[in-house]
């Protein structure tokens, strides 16, 4: 069944005629035989439908907006019910790692208390078995939570809808993004308008023993296990080292939006679903999956640099891995490229003729594992540093921690670089 559910529990039937008593007397006026009048009939177009989530600007009922040129408000997140950013912090294990808060609109104890328990991250079990990615694969999700409970609204699936449901439709999709220094972003699209990003699978999680179990793709499961006793639920802890989050946004789906963003992920290519628990208290959730495949080994030999090495790091495909630099990180392992990128900056700071080519802040900030700060023409937005950039995509089977499939970049040409990638 697809997303759509009409949105008529507020309807009520034509009162029936009284029967007629056989007192010609007291009659009123009108035929002895009454005619019912016709069913009503209701096209799509006019019903409302319903949702798992809607901004709370809107009335009750209503999902959509419906304004003067189409205008659509950028909203924060909140509008839309409580939400979080997760991570597993490790590689996700066959028999499940637990989420940490990286950051939210709650705490950690009242998003613990709103679950009625924990939730991790696992391999499938054919994935565990065939041992595919296993080690290799580490996990955020950012999660929705509508406000049902606290501000109902009509427009609402119902559970009885949810067993119903194999698509459902939600007026919000987030998208996680992973940024230089291991930092993550996130936003959303608001779906009005757009038939091809507004619905999402919805997964009924699956009793296993005392747990619930989840499959949302790519060969990763959500286990959720509920507090032993209710009424003294333990937070979910915090992520060590997780940097801040900025603001939230649900964003319109307009052109503006994009060069806000700068090349943003749009929702048909999110790997997102609405999960929800059958034969428990627990209100259904939305999901939305980012992996990271990252440990690895140094390999590769890296180019002879002579003149100013970042010279060219703002044209063509970038400045190369110079070779003293590759033969140092040649044959170390790394639990994950955010671990690489902190070494790699360390060991330009400690190599004297590189180092002496920056200004003495940059030369502290890479000696901590920092990329350089970069001139204010060659920055966009927050992205203020050099960025490594893969020459082949790591999606399309170029390696993570070949240094001969690496370039330097300034934040401004990376992102031409991608957009140029994408015509």
């Amino acid at each position: 069944m697809s997303g759509y559910v009409p949105n008529n529990r507020h309807e009520r039937p034509a009162p029936k005629p009284e029967p007629y008593n056989g007192n010609f007397d007291s009659q009123p006026s009108h035929p002895l035989v009454v005619e019912q009048p016709p069913e009503p009939r209701h096209t799509e177009p006019m019903l409302a439908g319903c949702v798992f989530a809607k901004s709370c600007n809107l009335p009750d009922g209503v999902i959509d907006y419906q304004q003067p040129g189409n205008f659509i408000p950028l909203e924060s997140l909140k509008t839309y019910g409580e939400w979080a950013v997760l991570a597993t912090g490790s590689a996700i294990s066959a028999t499940g790692t637990p989420l940490q808060l990286v950051g939210g609109s709650t705490s950690g104890t009242a998003l613990a208390t709103r679950l009625g328990g924990s939730i991790s991250l696992a391999l499938t079990e054919g994935v565990a078995t065939a041992g595919v990615m296993a080690s290799t694969a580490l996990g955020s999700i950012a999660m929705l939570l509508p406000n049902n409970s606290l501000a109902p609204d009509s427009a609402f699936y119902t559970r009885e809808q949810y067993a119903l449901l194999n698509m459902g439709r939600t007026r919000a999709r987030l998208h996680i993004k992973h940024l230089p220094e291991g930092a993550i972003d996130l936003y959303g699209f608001y779906t009005g308008g757009k038939p091809s990003w507004e619905n999402v699978p919805v997964i009924a999680a699956v009793p296993r023993g005392d747990q619930f179990v989840a499959d949302i793709g790519q060969g990763i499961e959500l286990i959720w296990t509920p507090a032993t006793n209710p009424n003294d639920v333990l937070g979910i802890p915090a992520l060590e080292g997780a940097p801040a989050l900025p603001s939230v946004w649900v964003y319109p789906p307009t052109e503006k939006s994009d060069q806000i963003l700068v090349t943003p992920v749009h929702p048909p290519e999110y790997q997102d679903a609405i999960i929800w628990f059958p034969s428990t208290d627990i209100q259904p959730i939305y999901i939305t999956l980012s992996l990271r495949h990252e440990p690895g080994v140094v390999t590769g030999q890296g180019q002879d640099v002579t003149g100013i090495w970042l010279e060219n790091a703002g044209r063509e495909l970038g400045a190369p891995v110079p070779s003293q630099i590759a033969d140092q990180l040649r044959g170390e392992q790394f639990s994950s490229f955010d671990a690489f990128r902190k070494k790699f900056w360390k060991t330009v700071g400690t190599d004297t003729t590189l180092s002496n080519q920056f200004i003495s802040a940059n030369r502290k900030r890479m000696l901590a594992g920092k990329a350089a700060k970069l001139r204010e023409k060659d920055r966009v937005g927050g992205r203020s540093t050099y960025e490594l950039h893969h020459v082949e995509k790591i999606s399309e089977g170029g390696e993570v921690y070949d240094v001969d499939n690496l370039r330097v970049v300034t934040a401004k040409r990376h992102i031409e670089i991608h957009k140029t990638e994408g015509k």
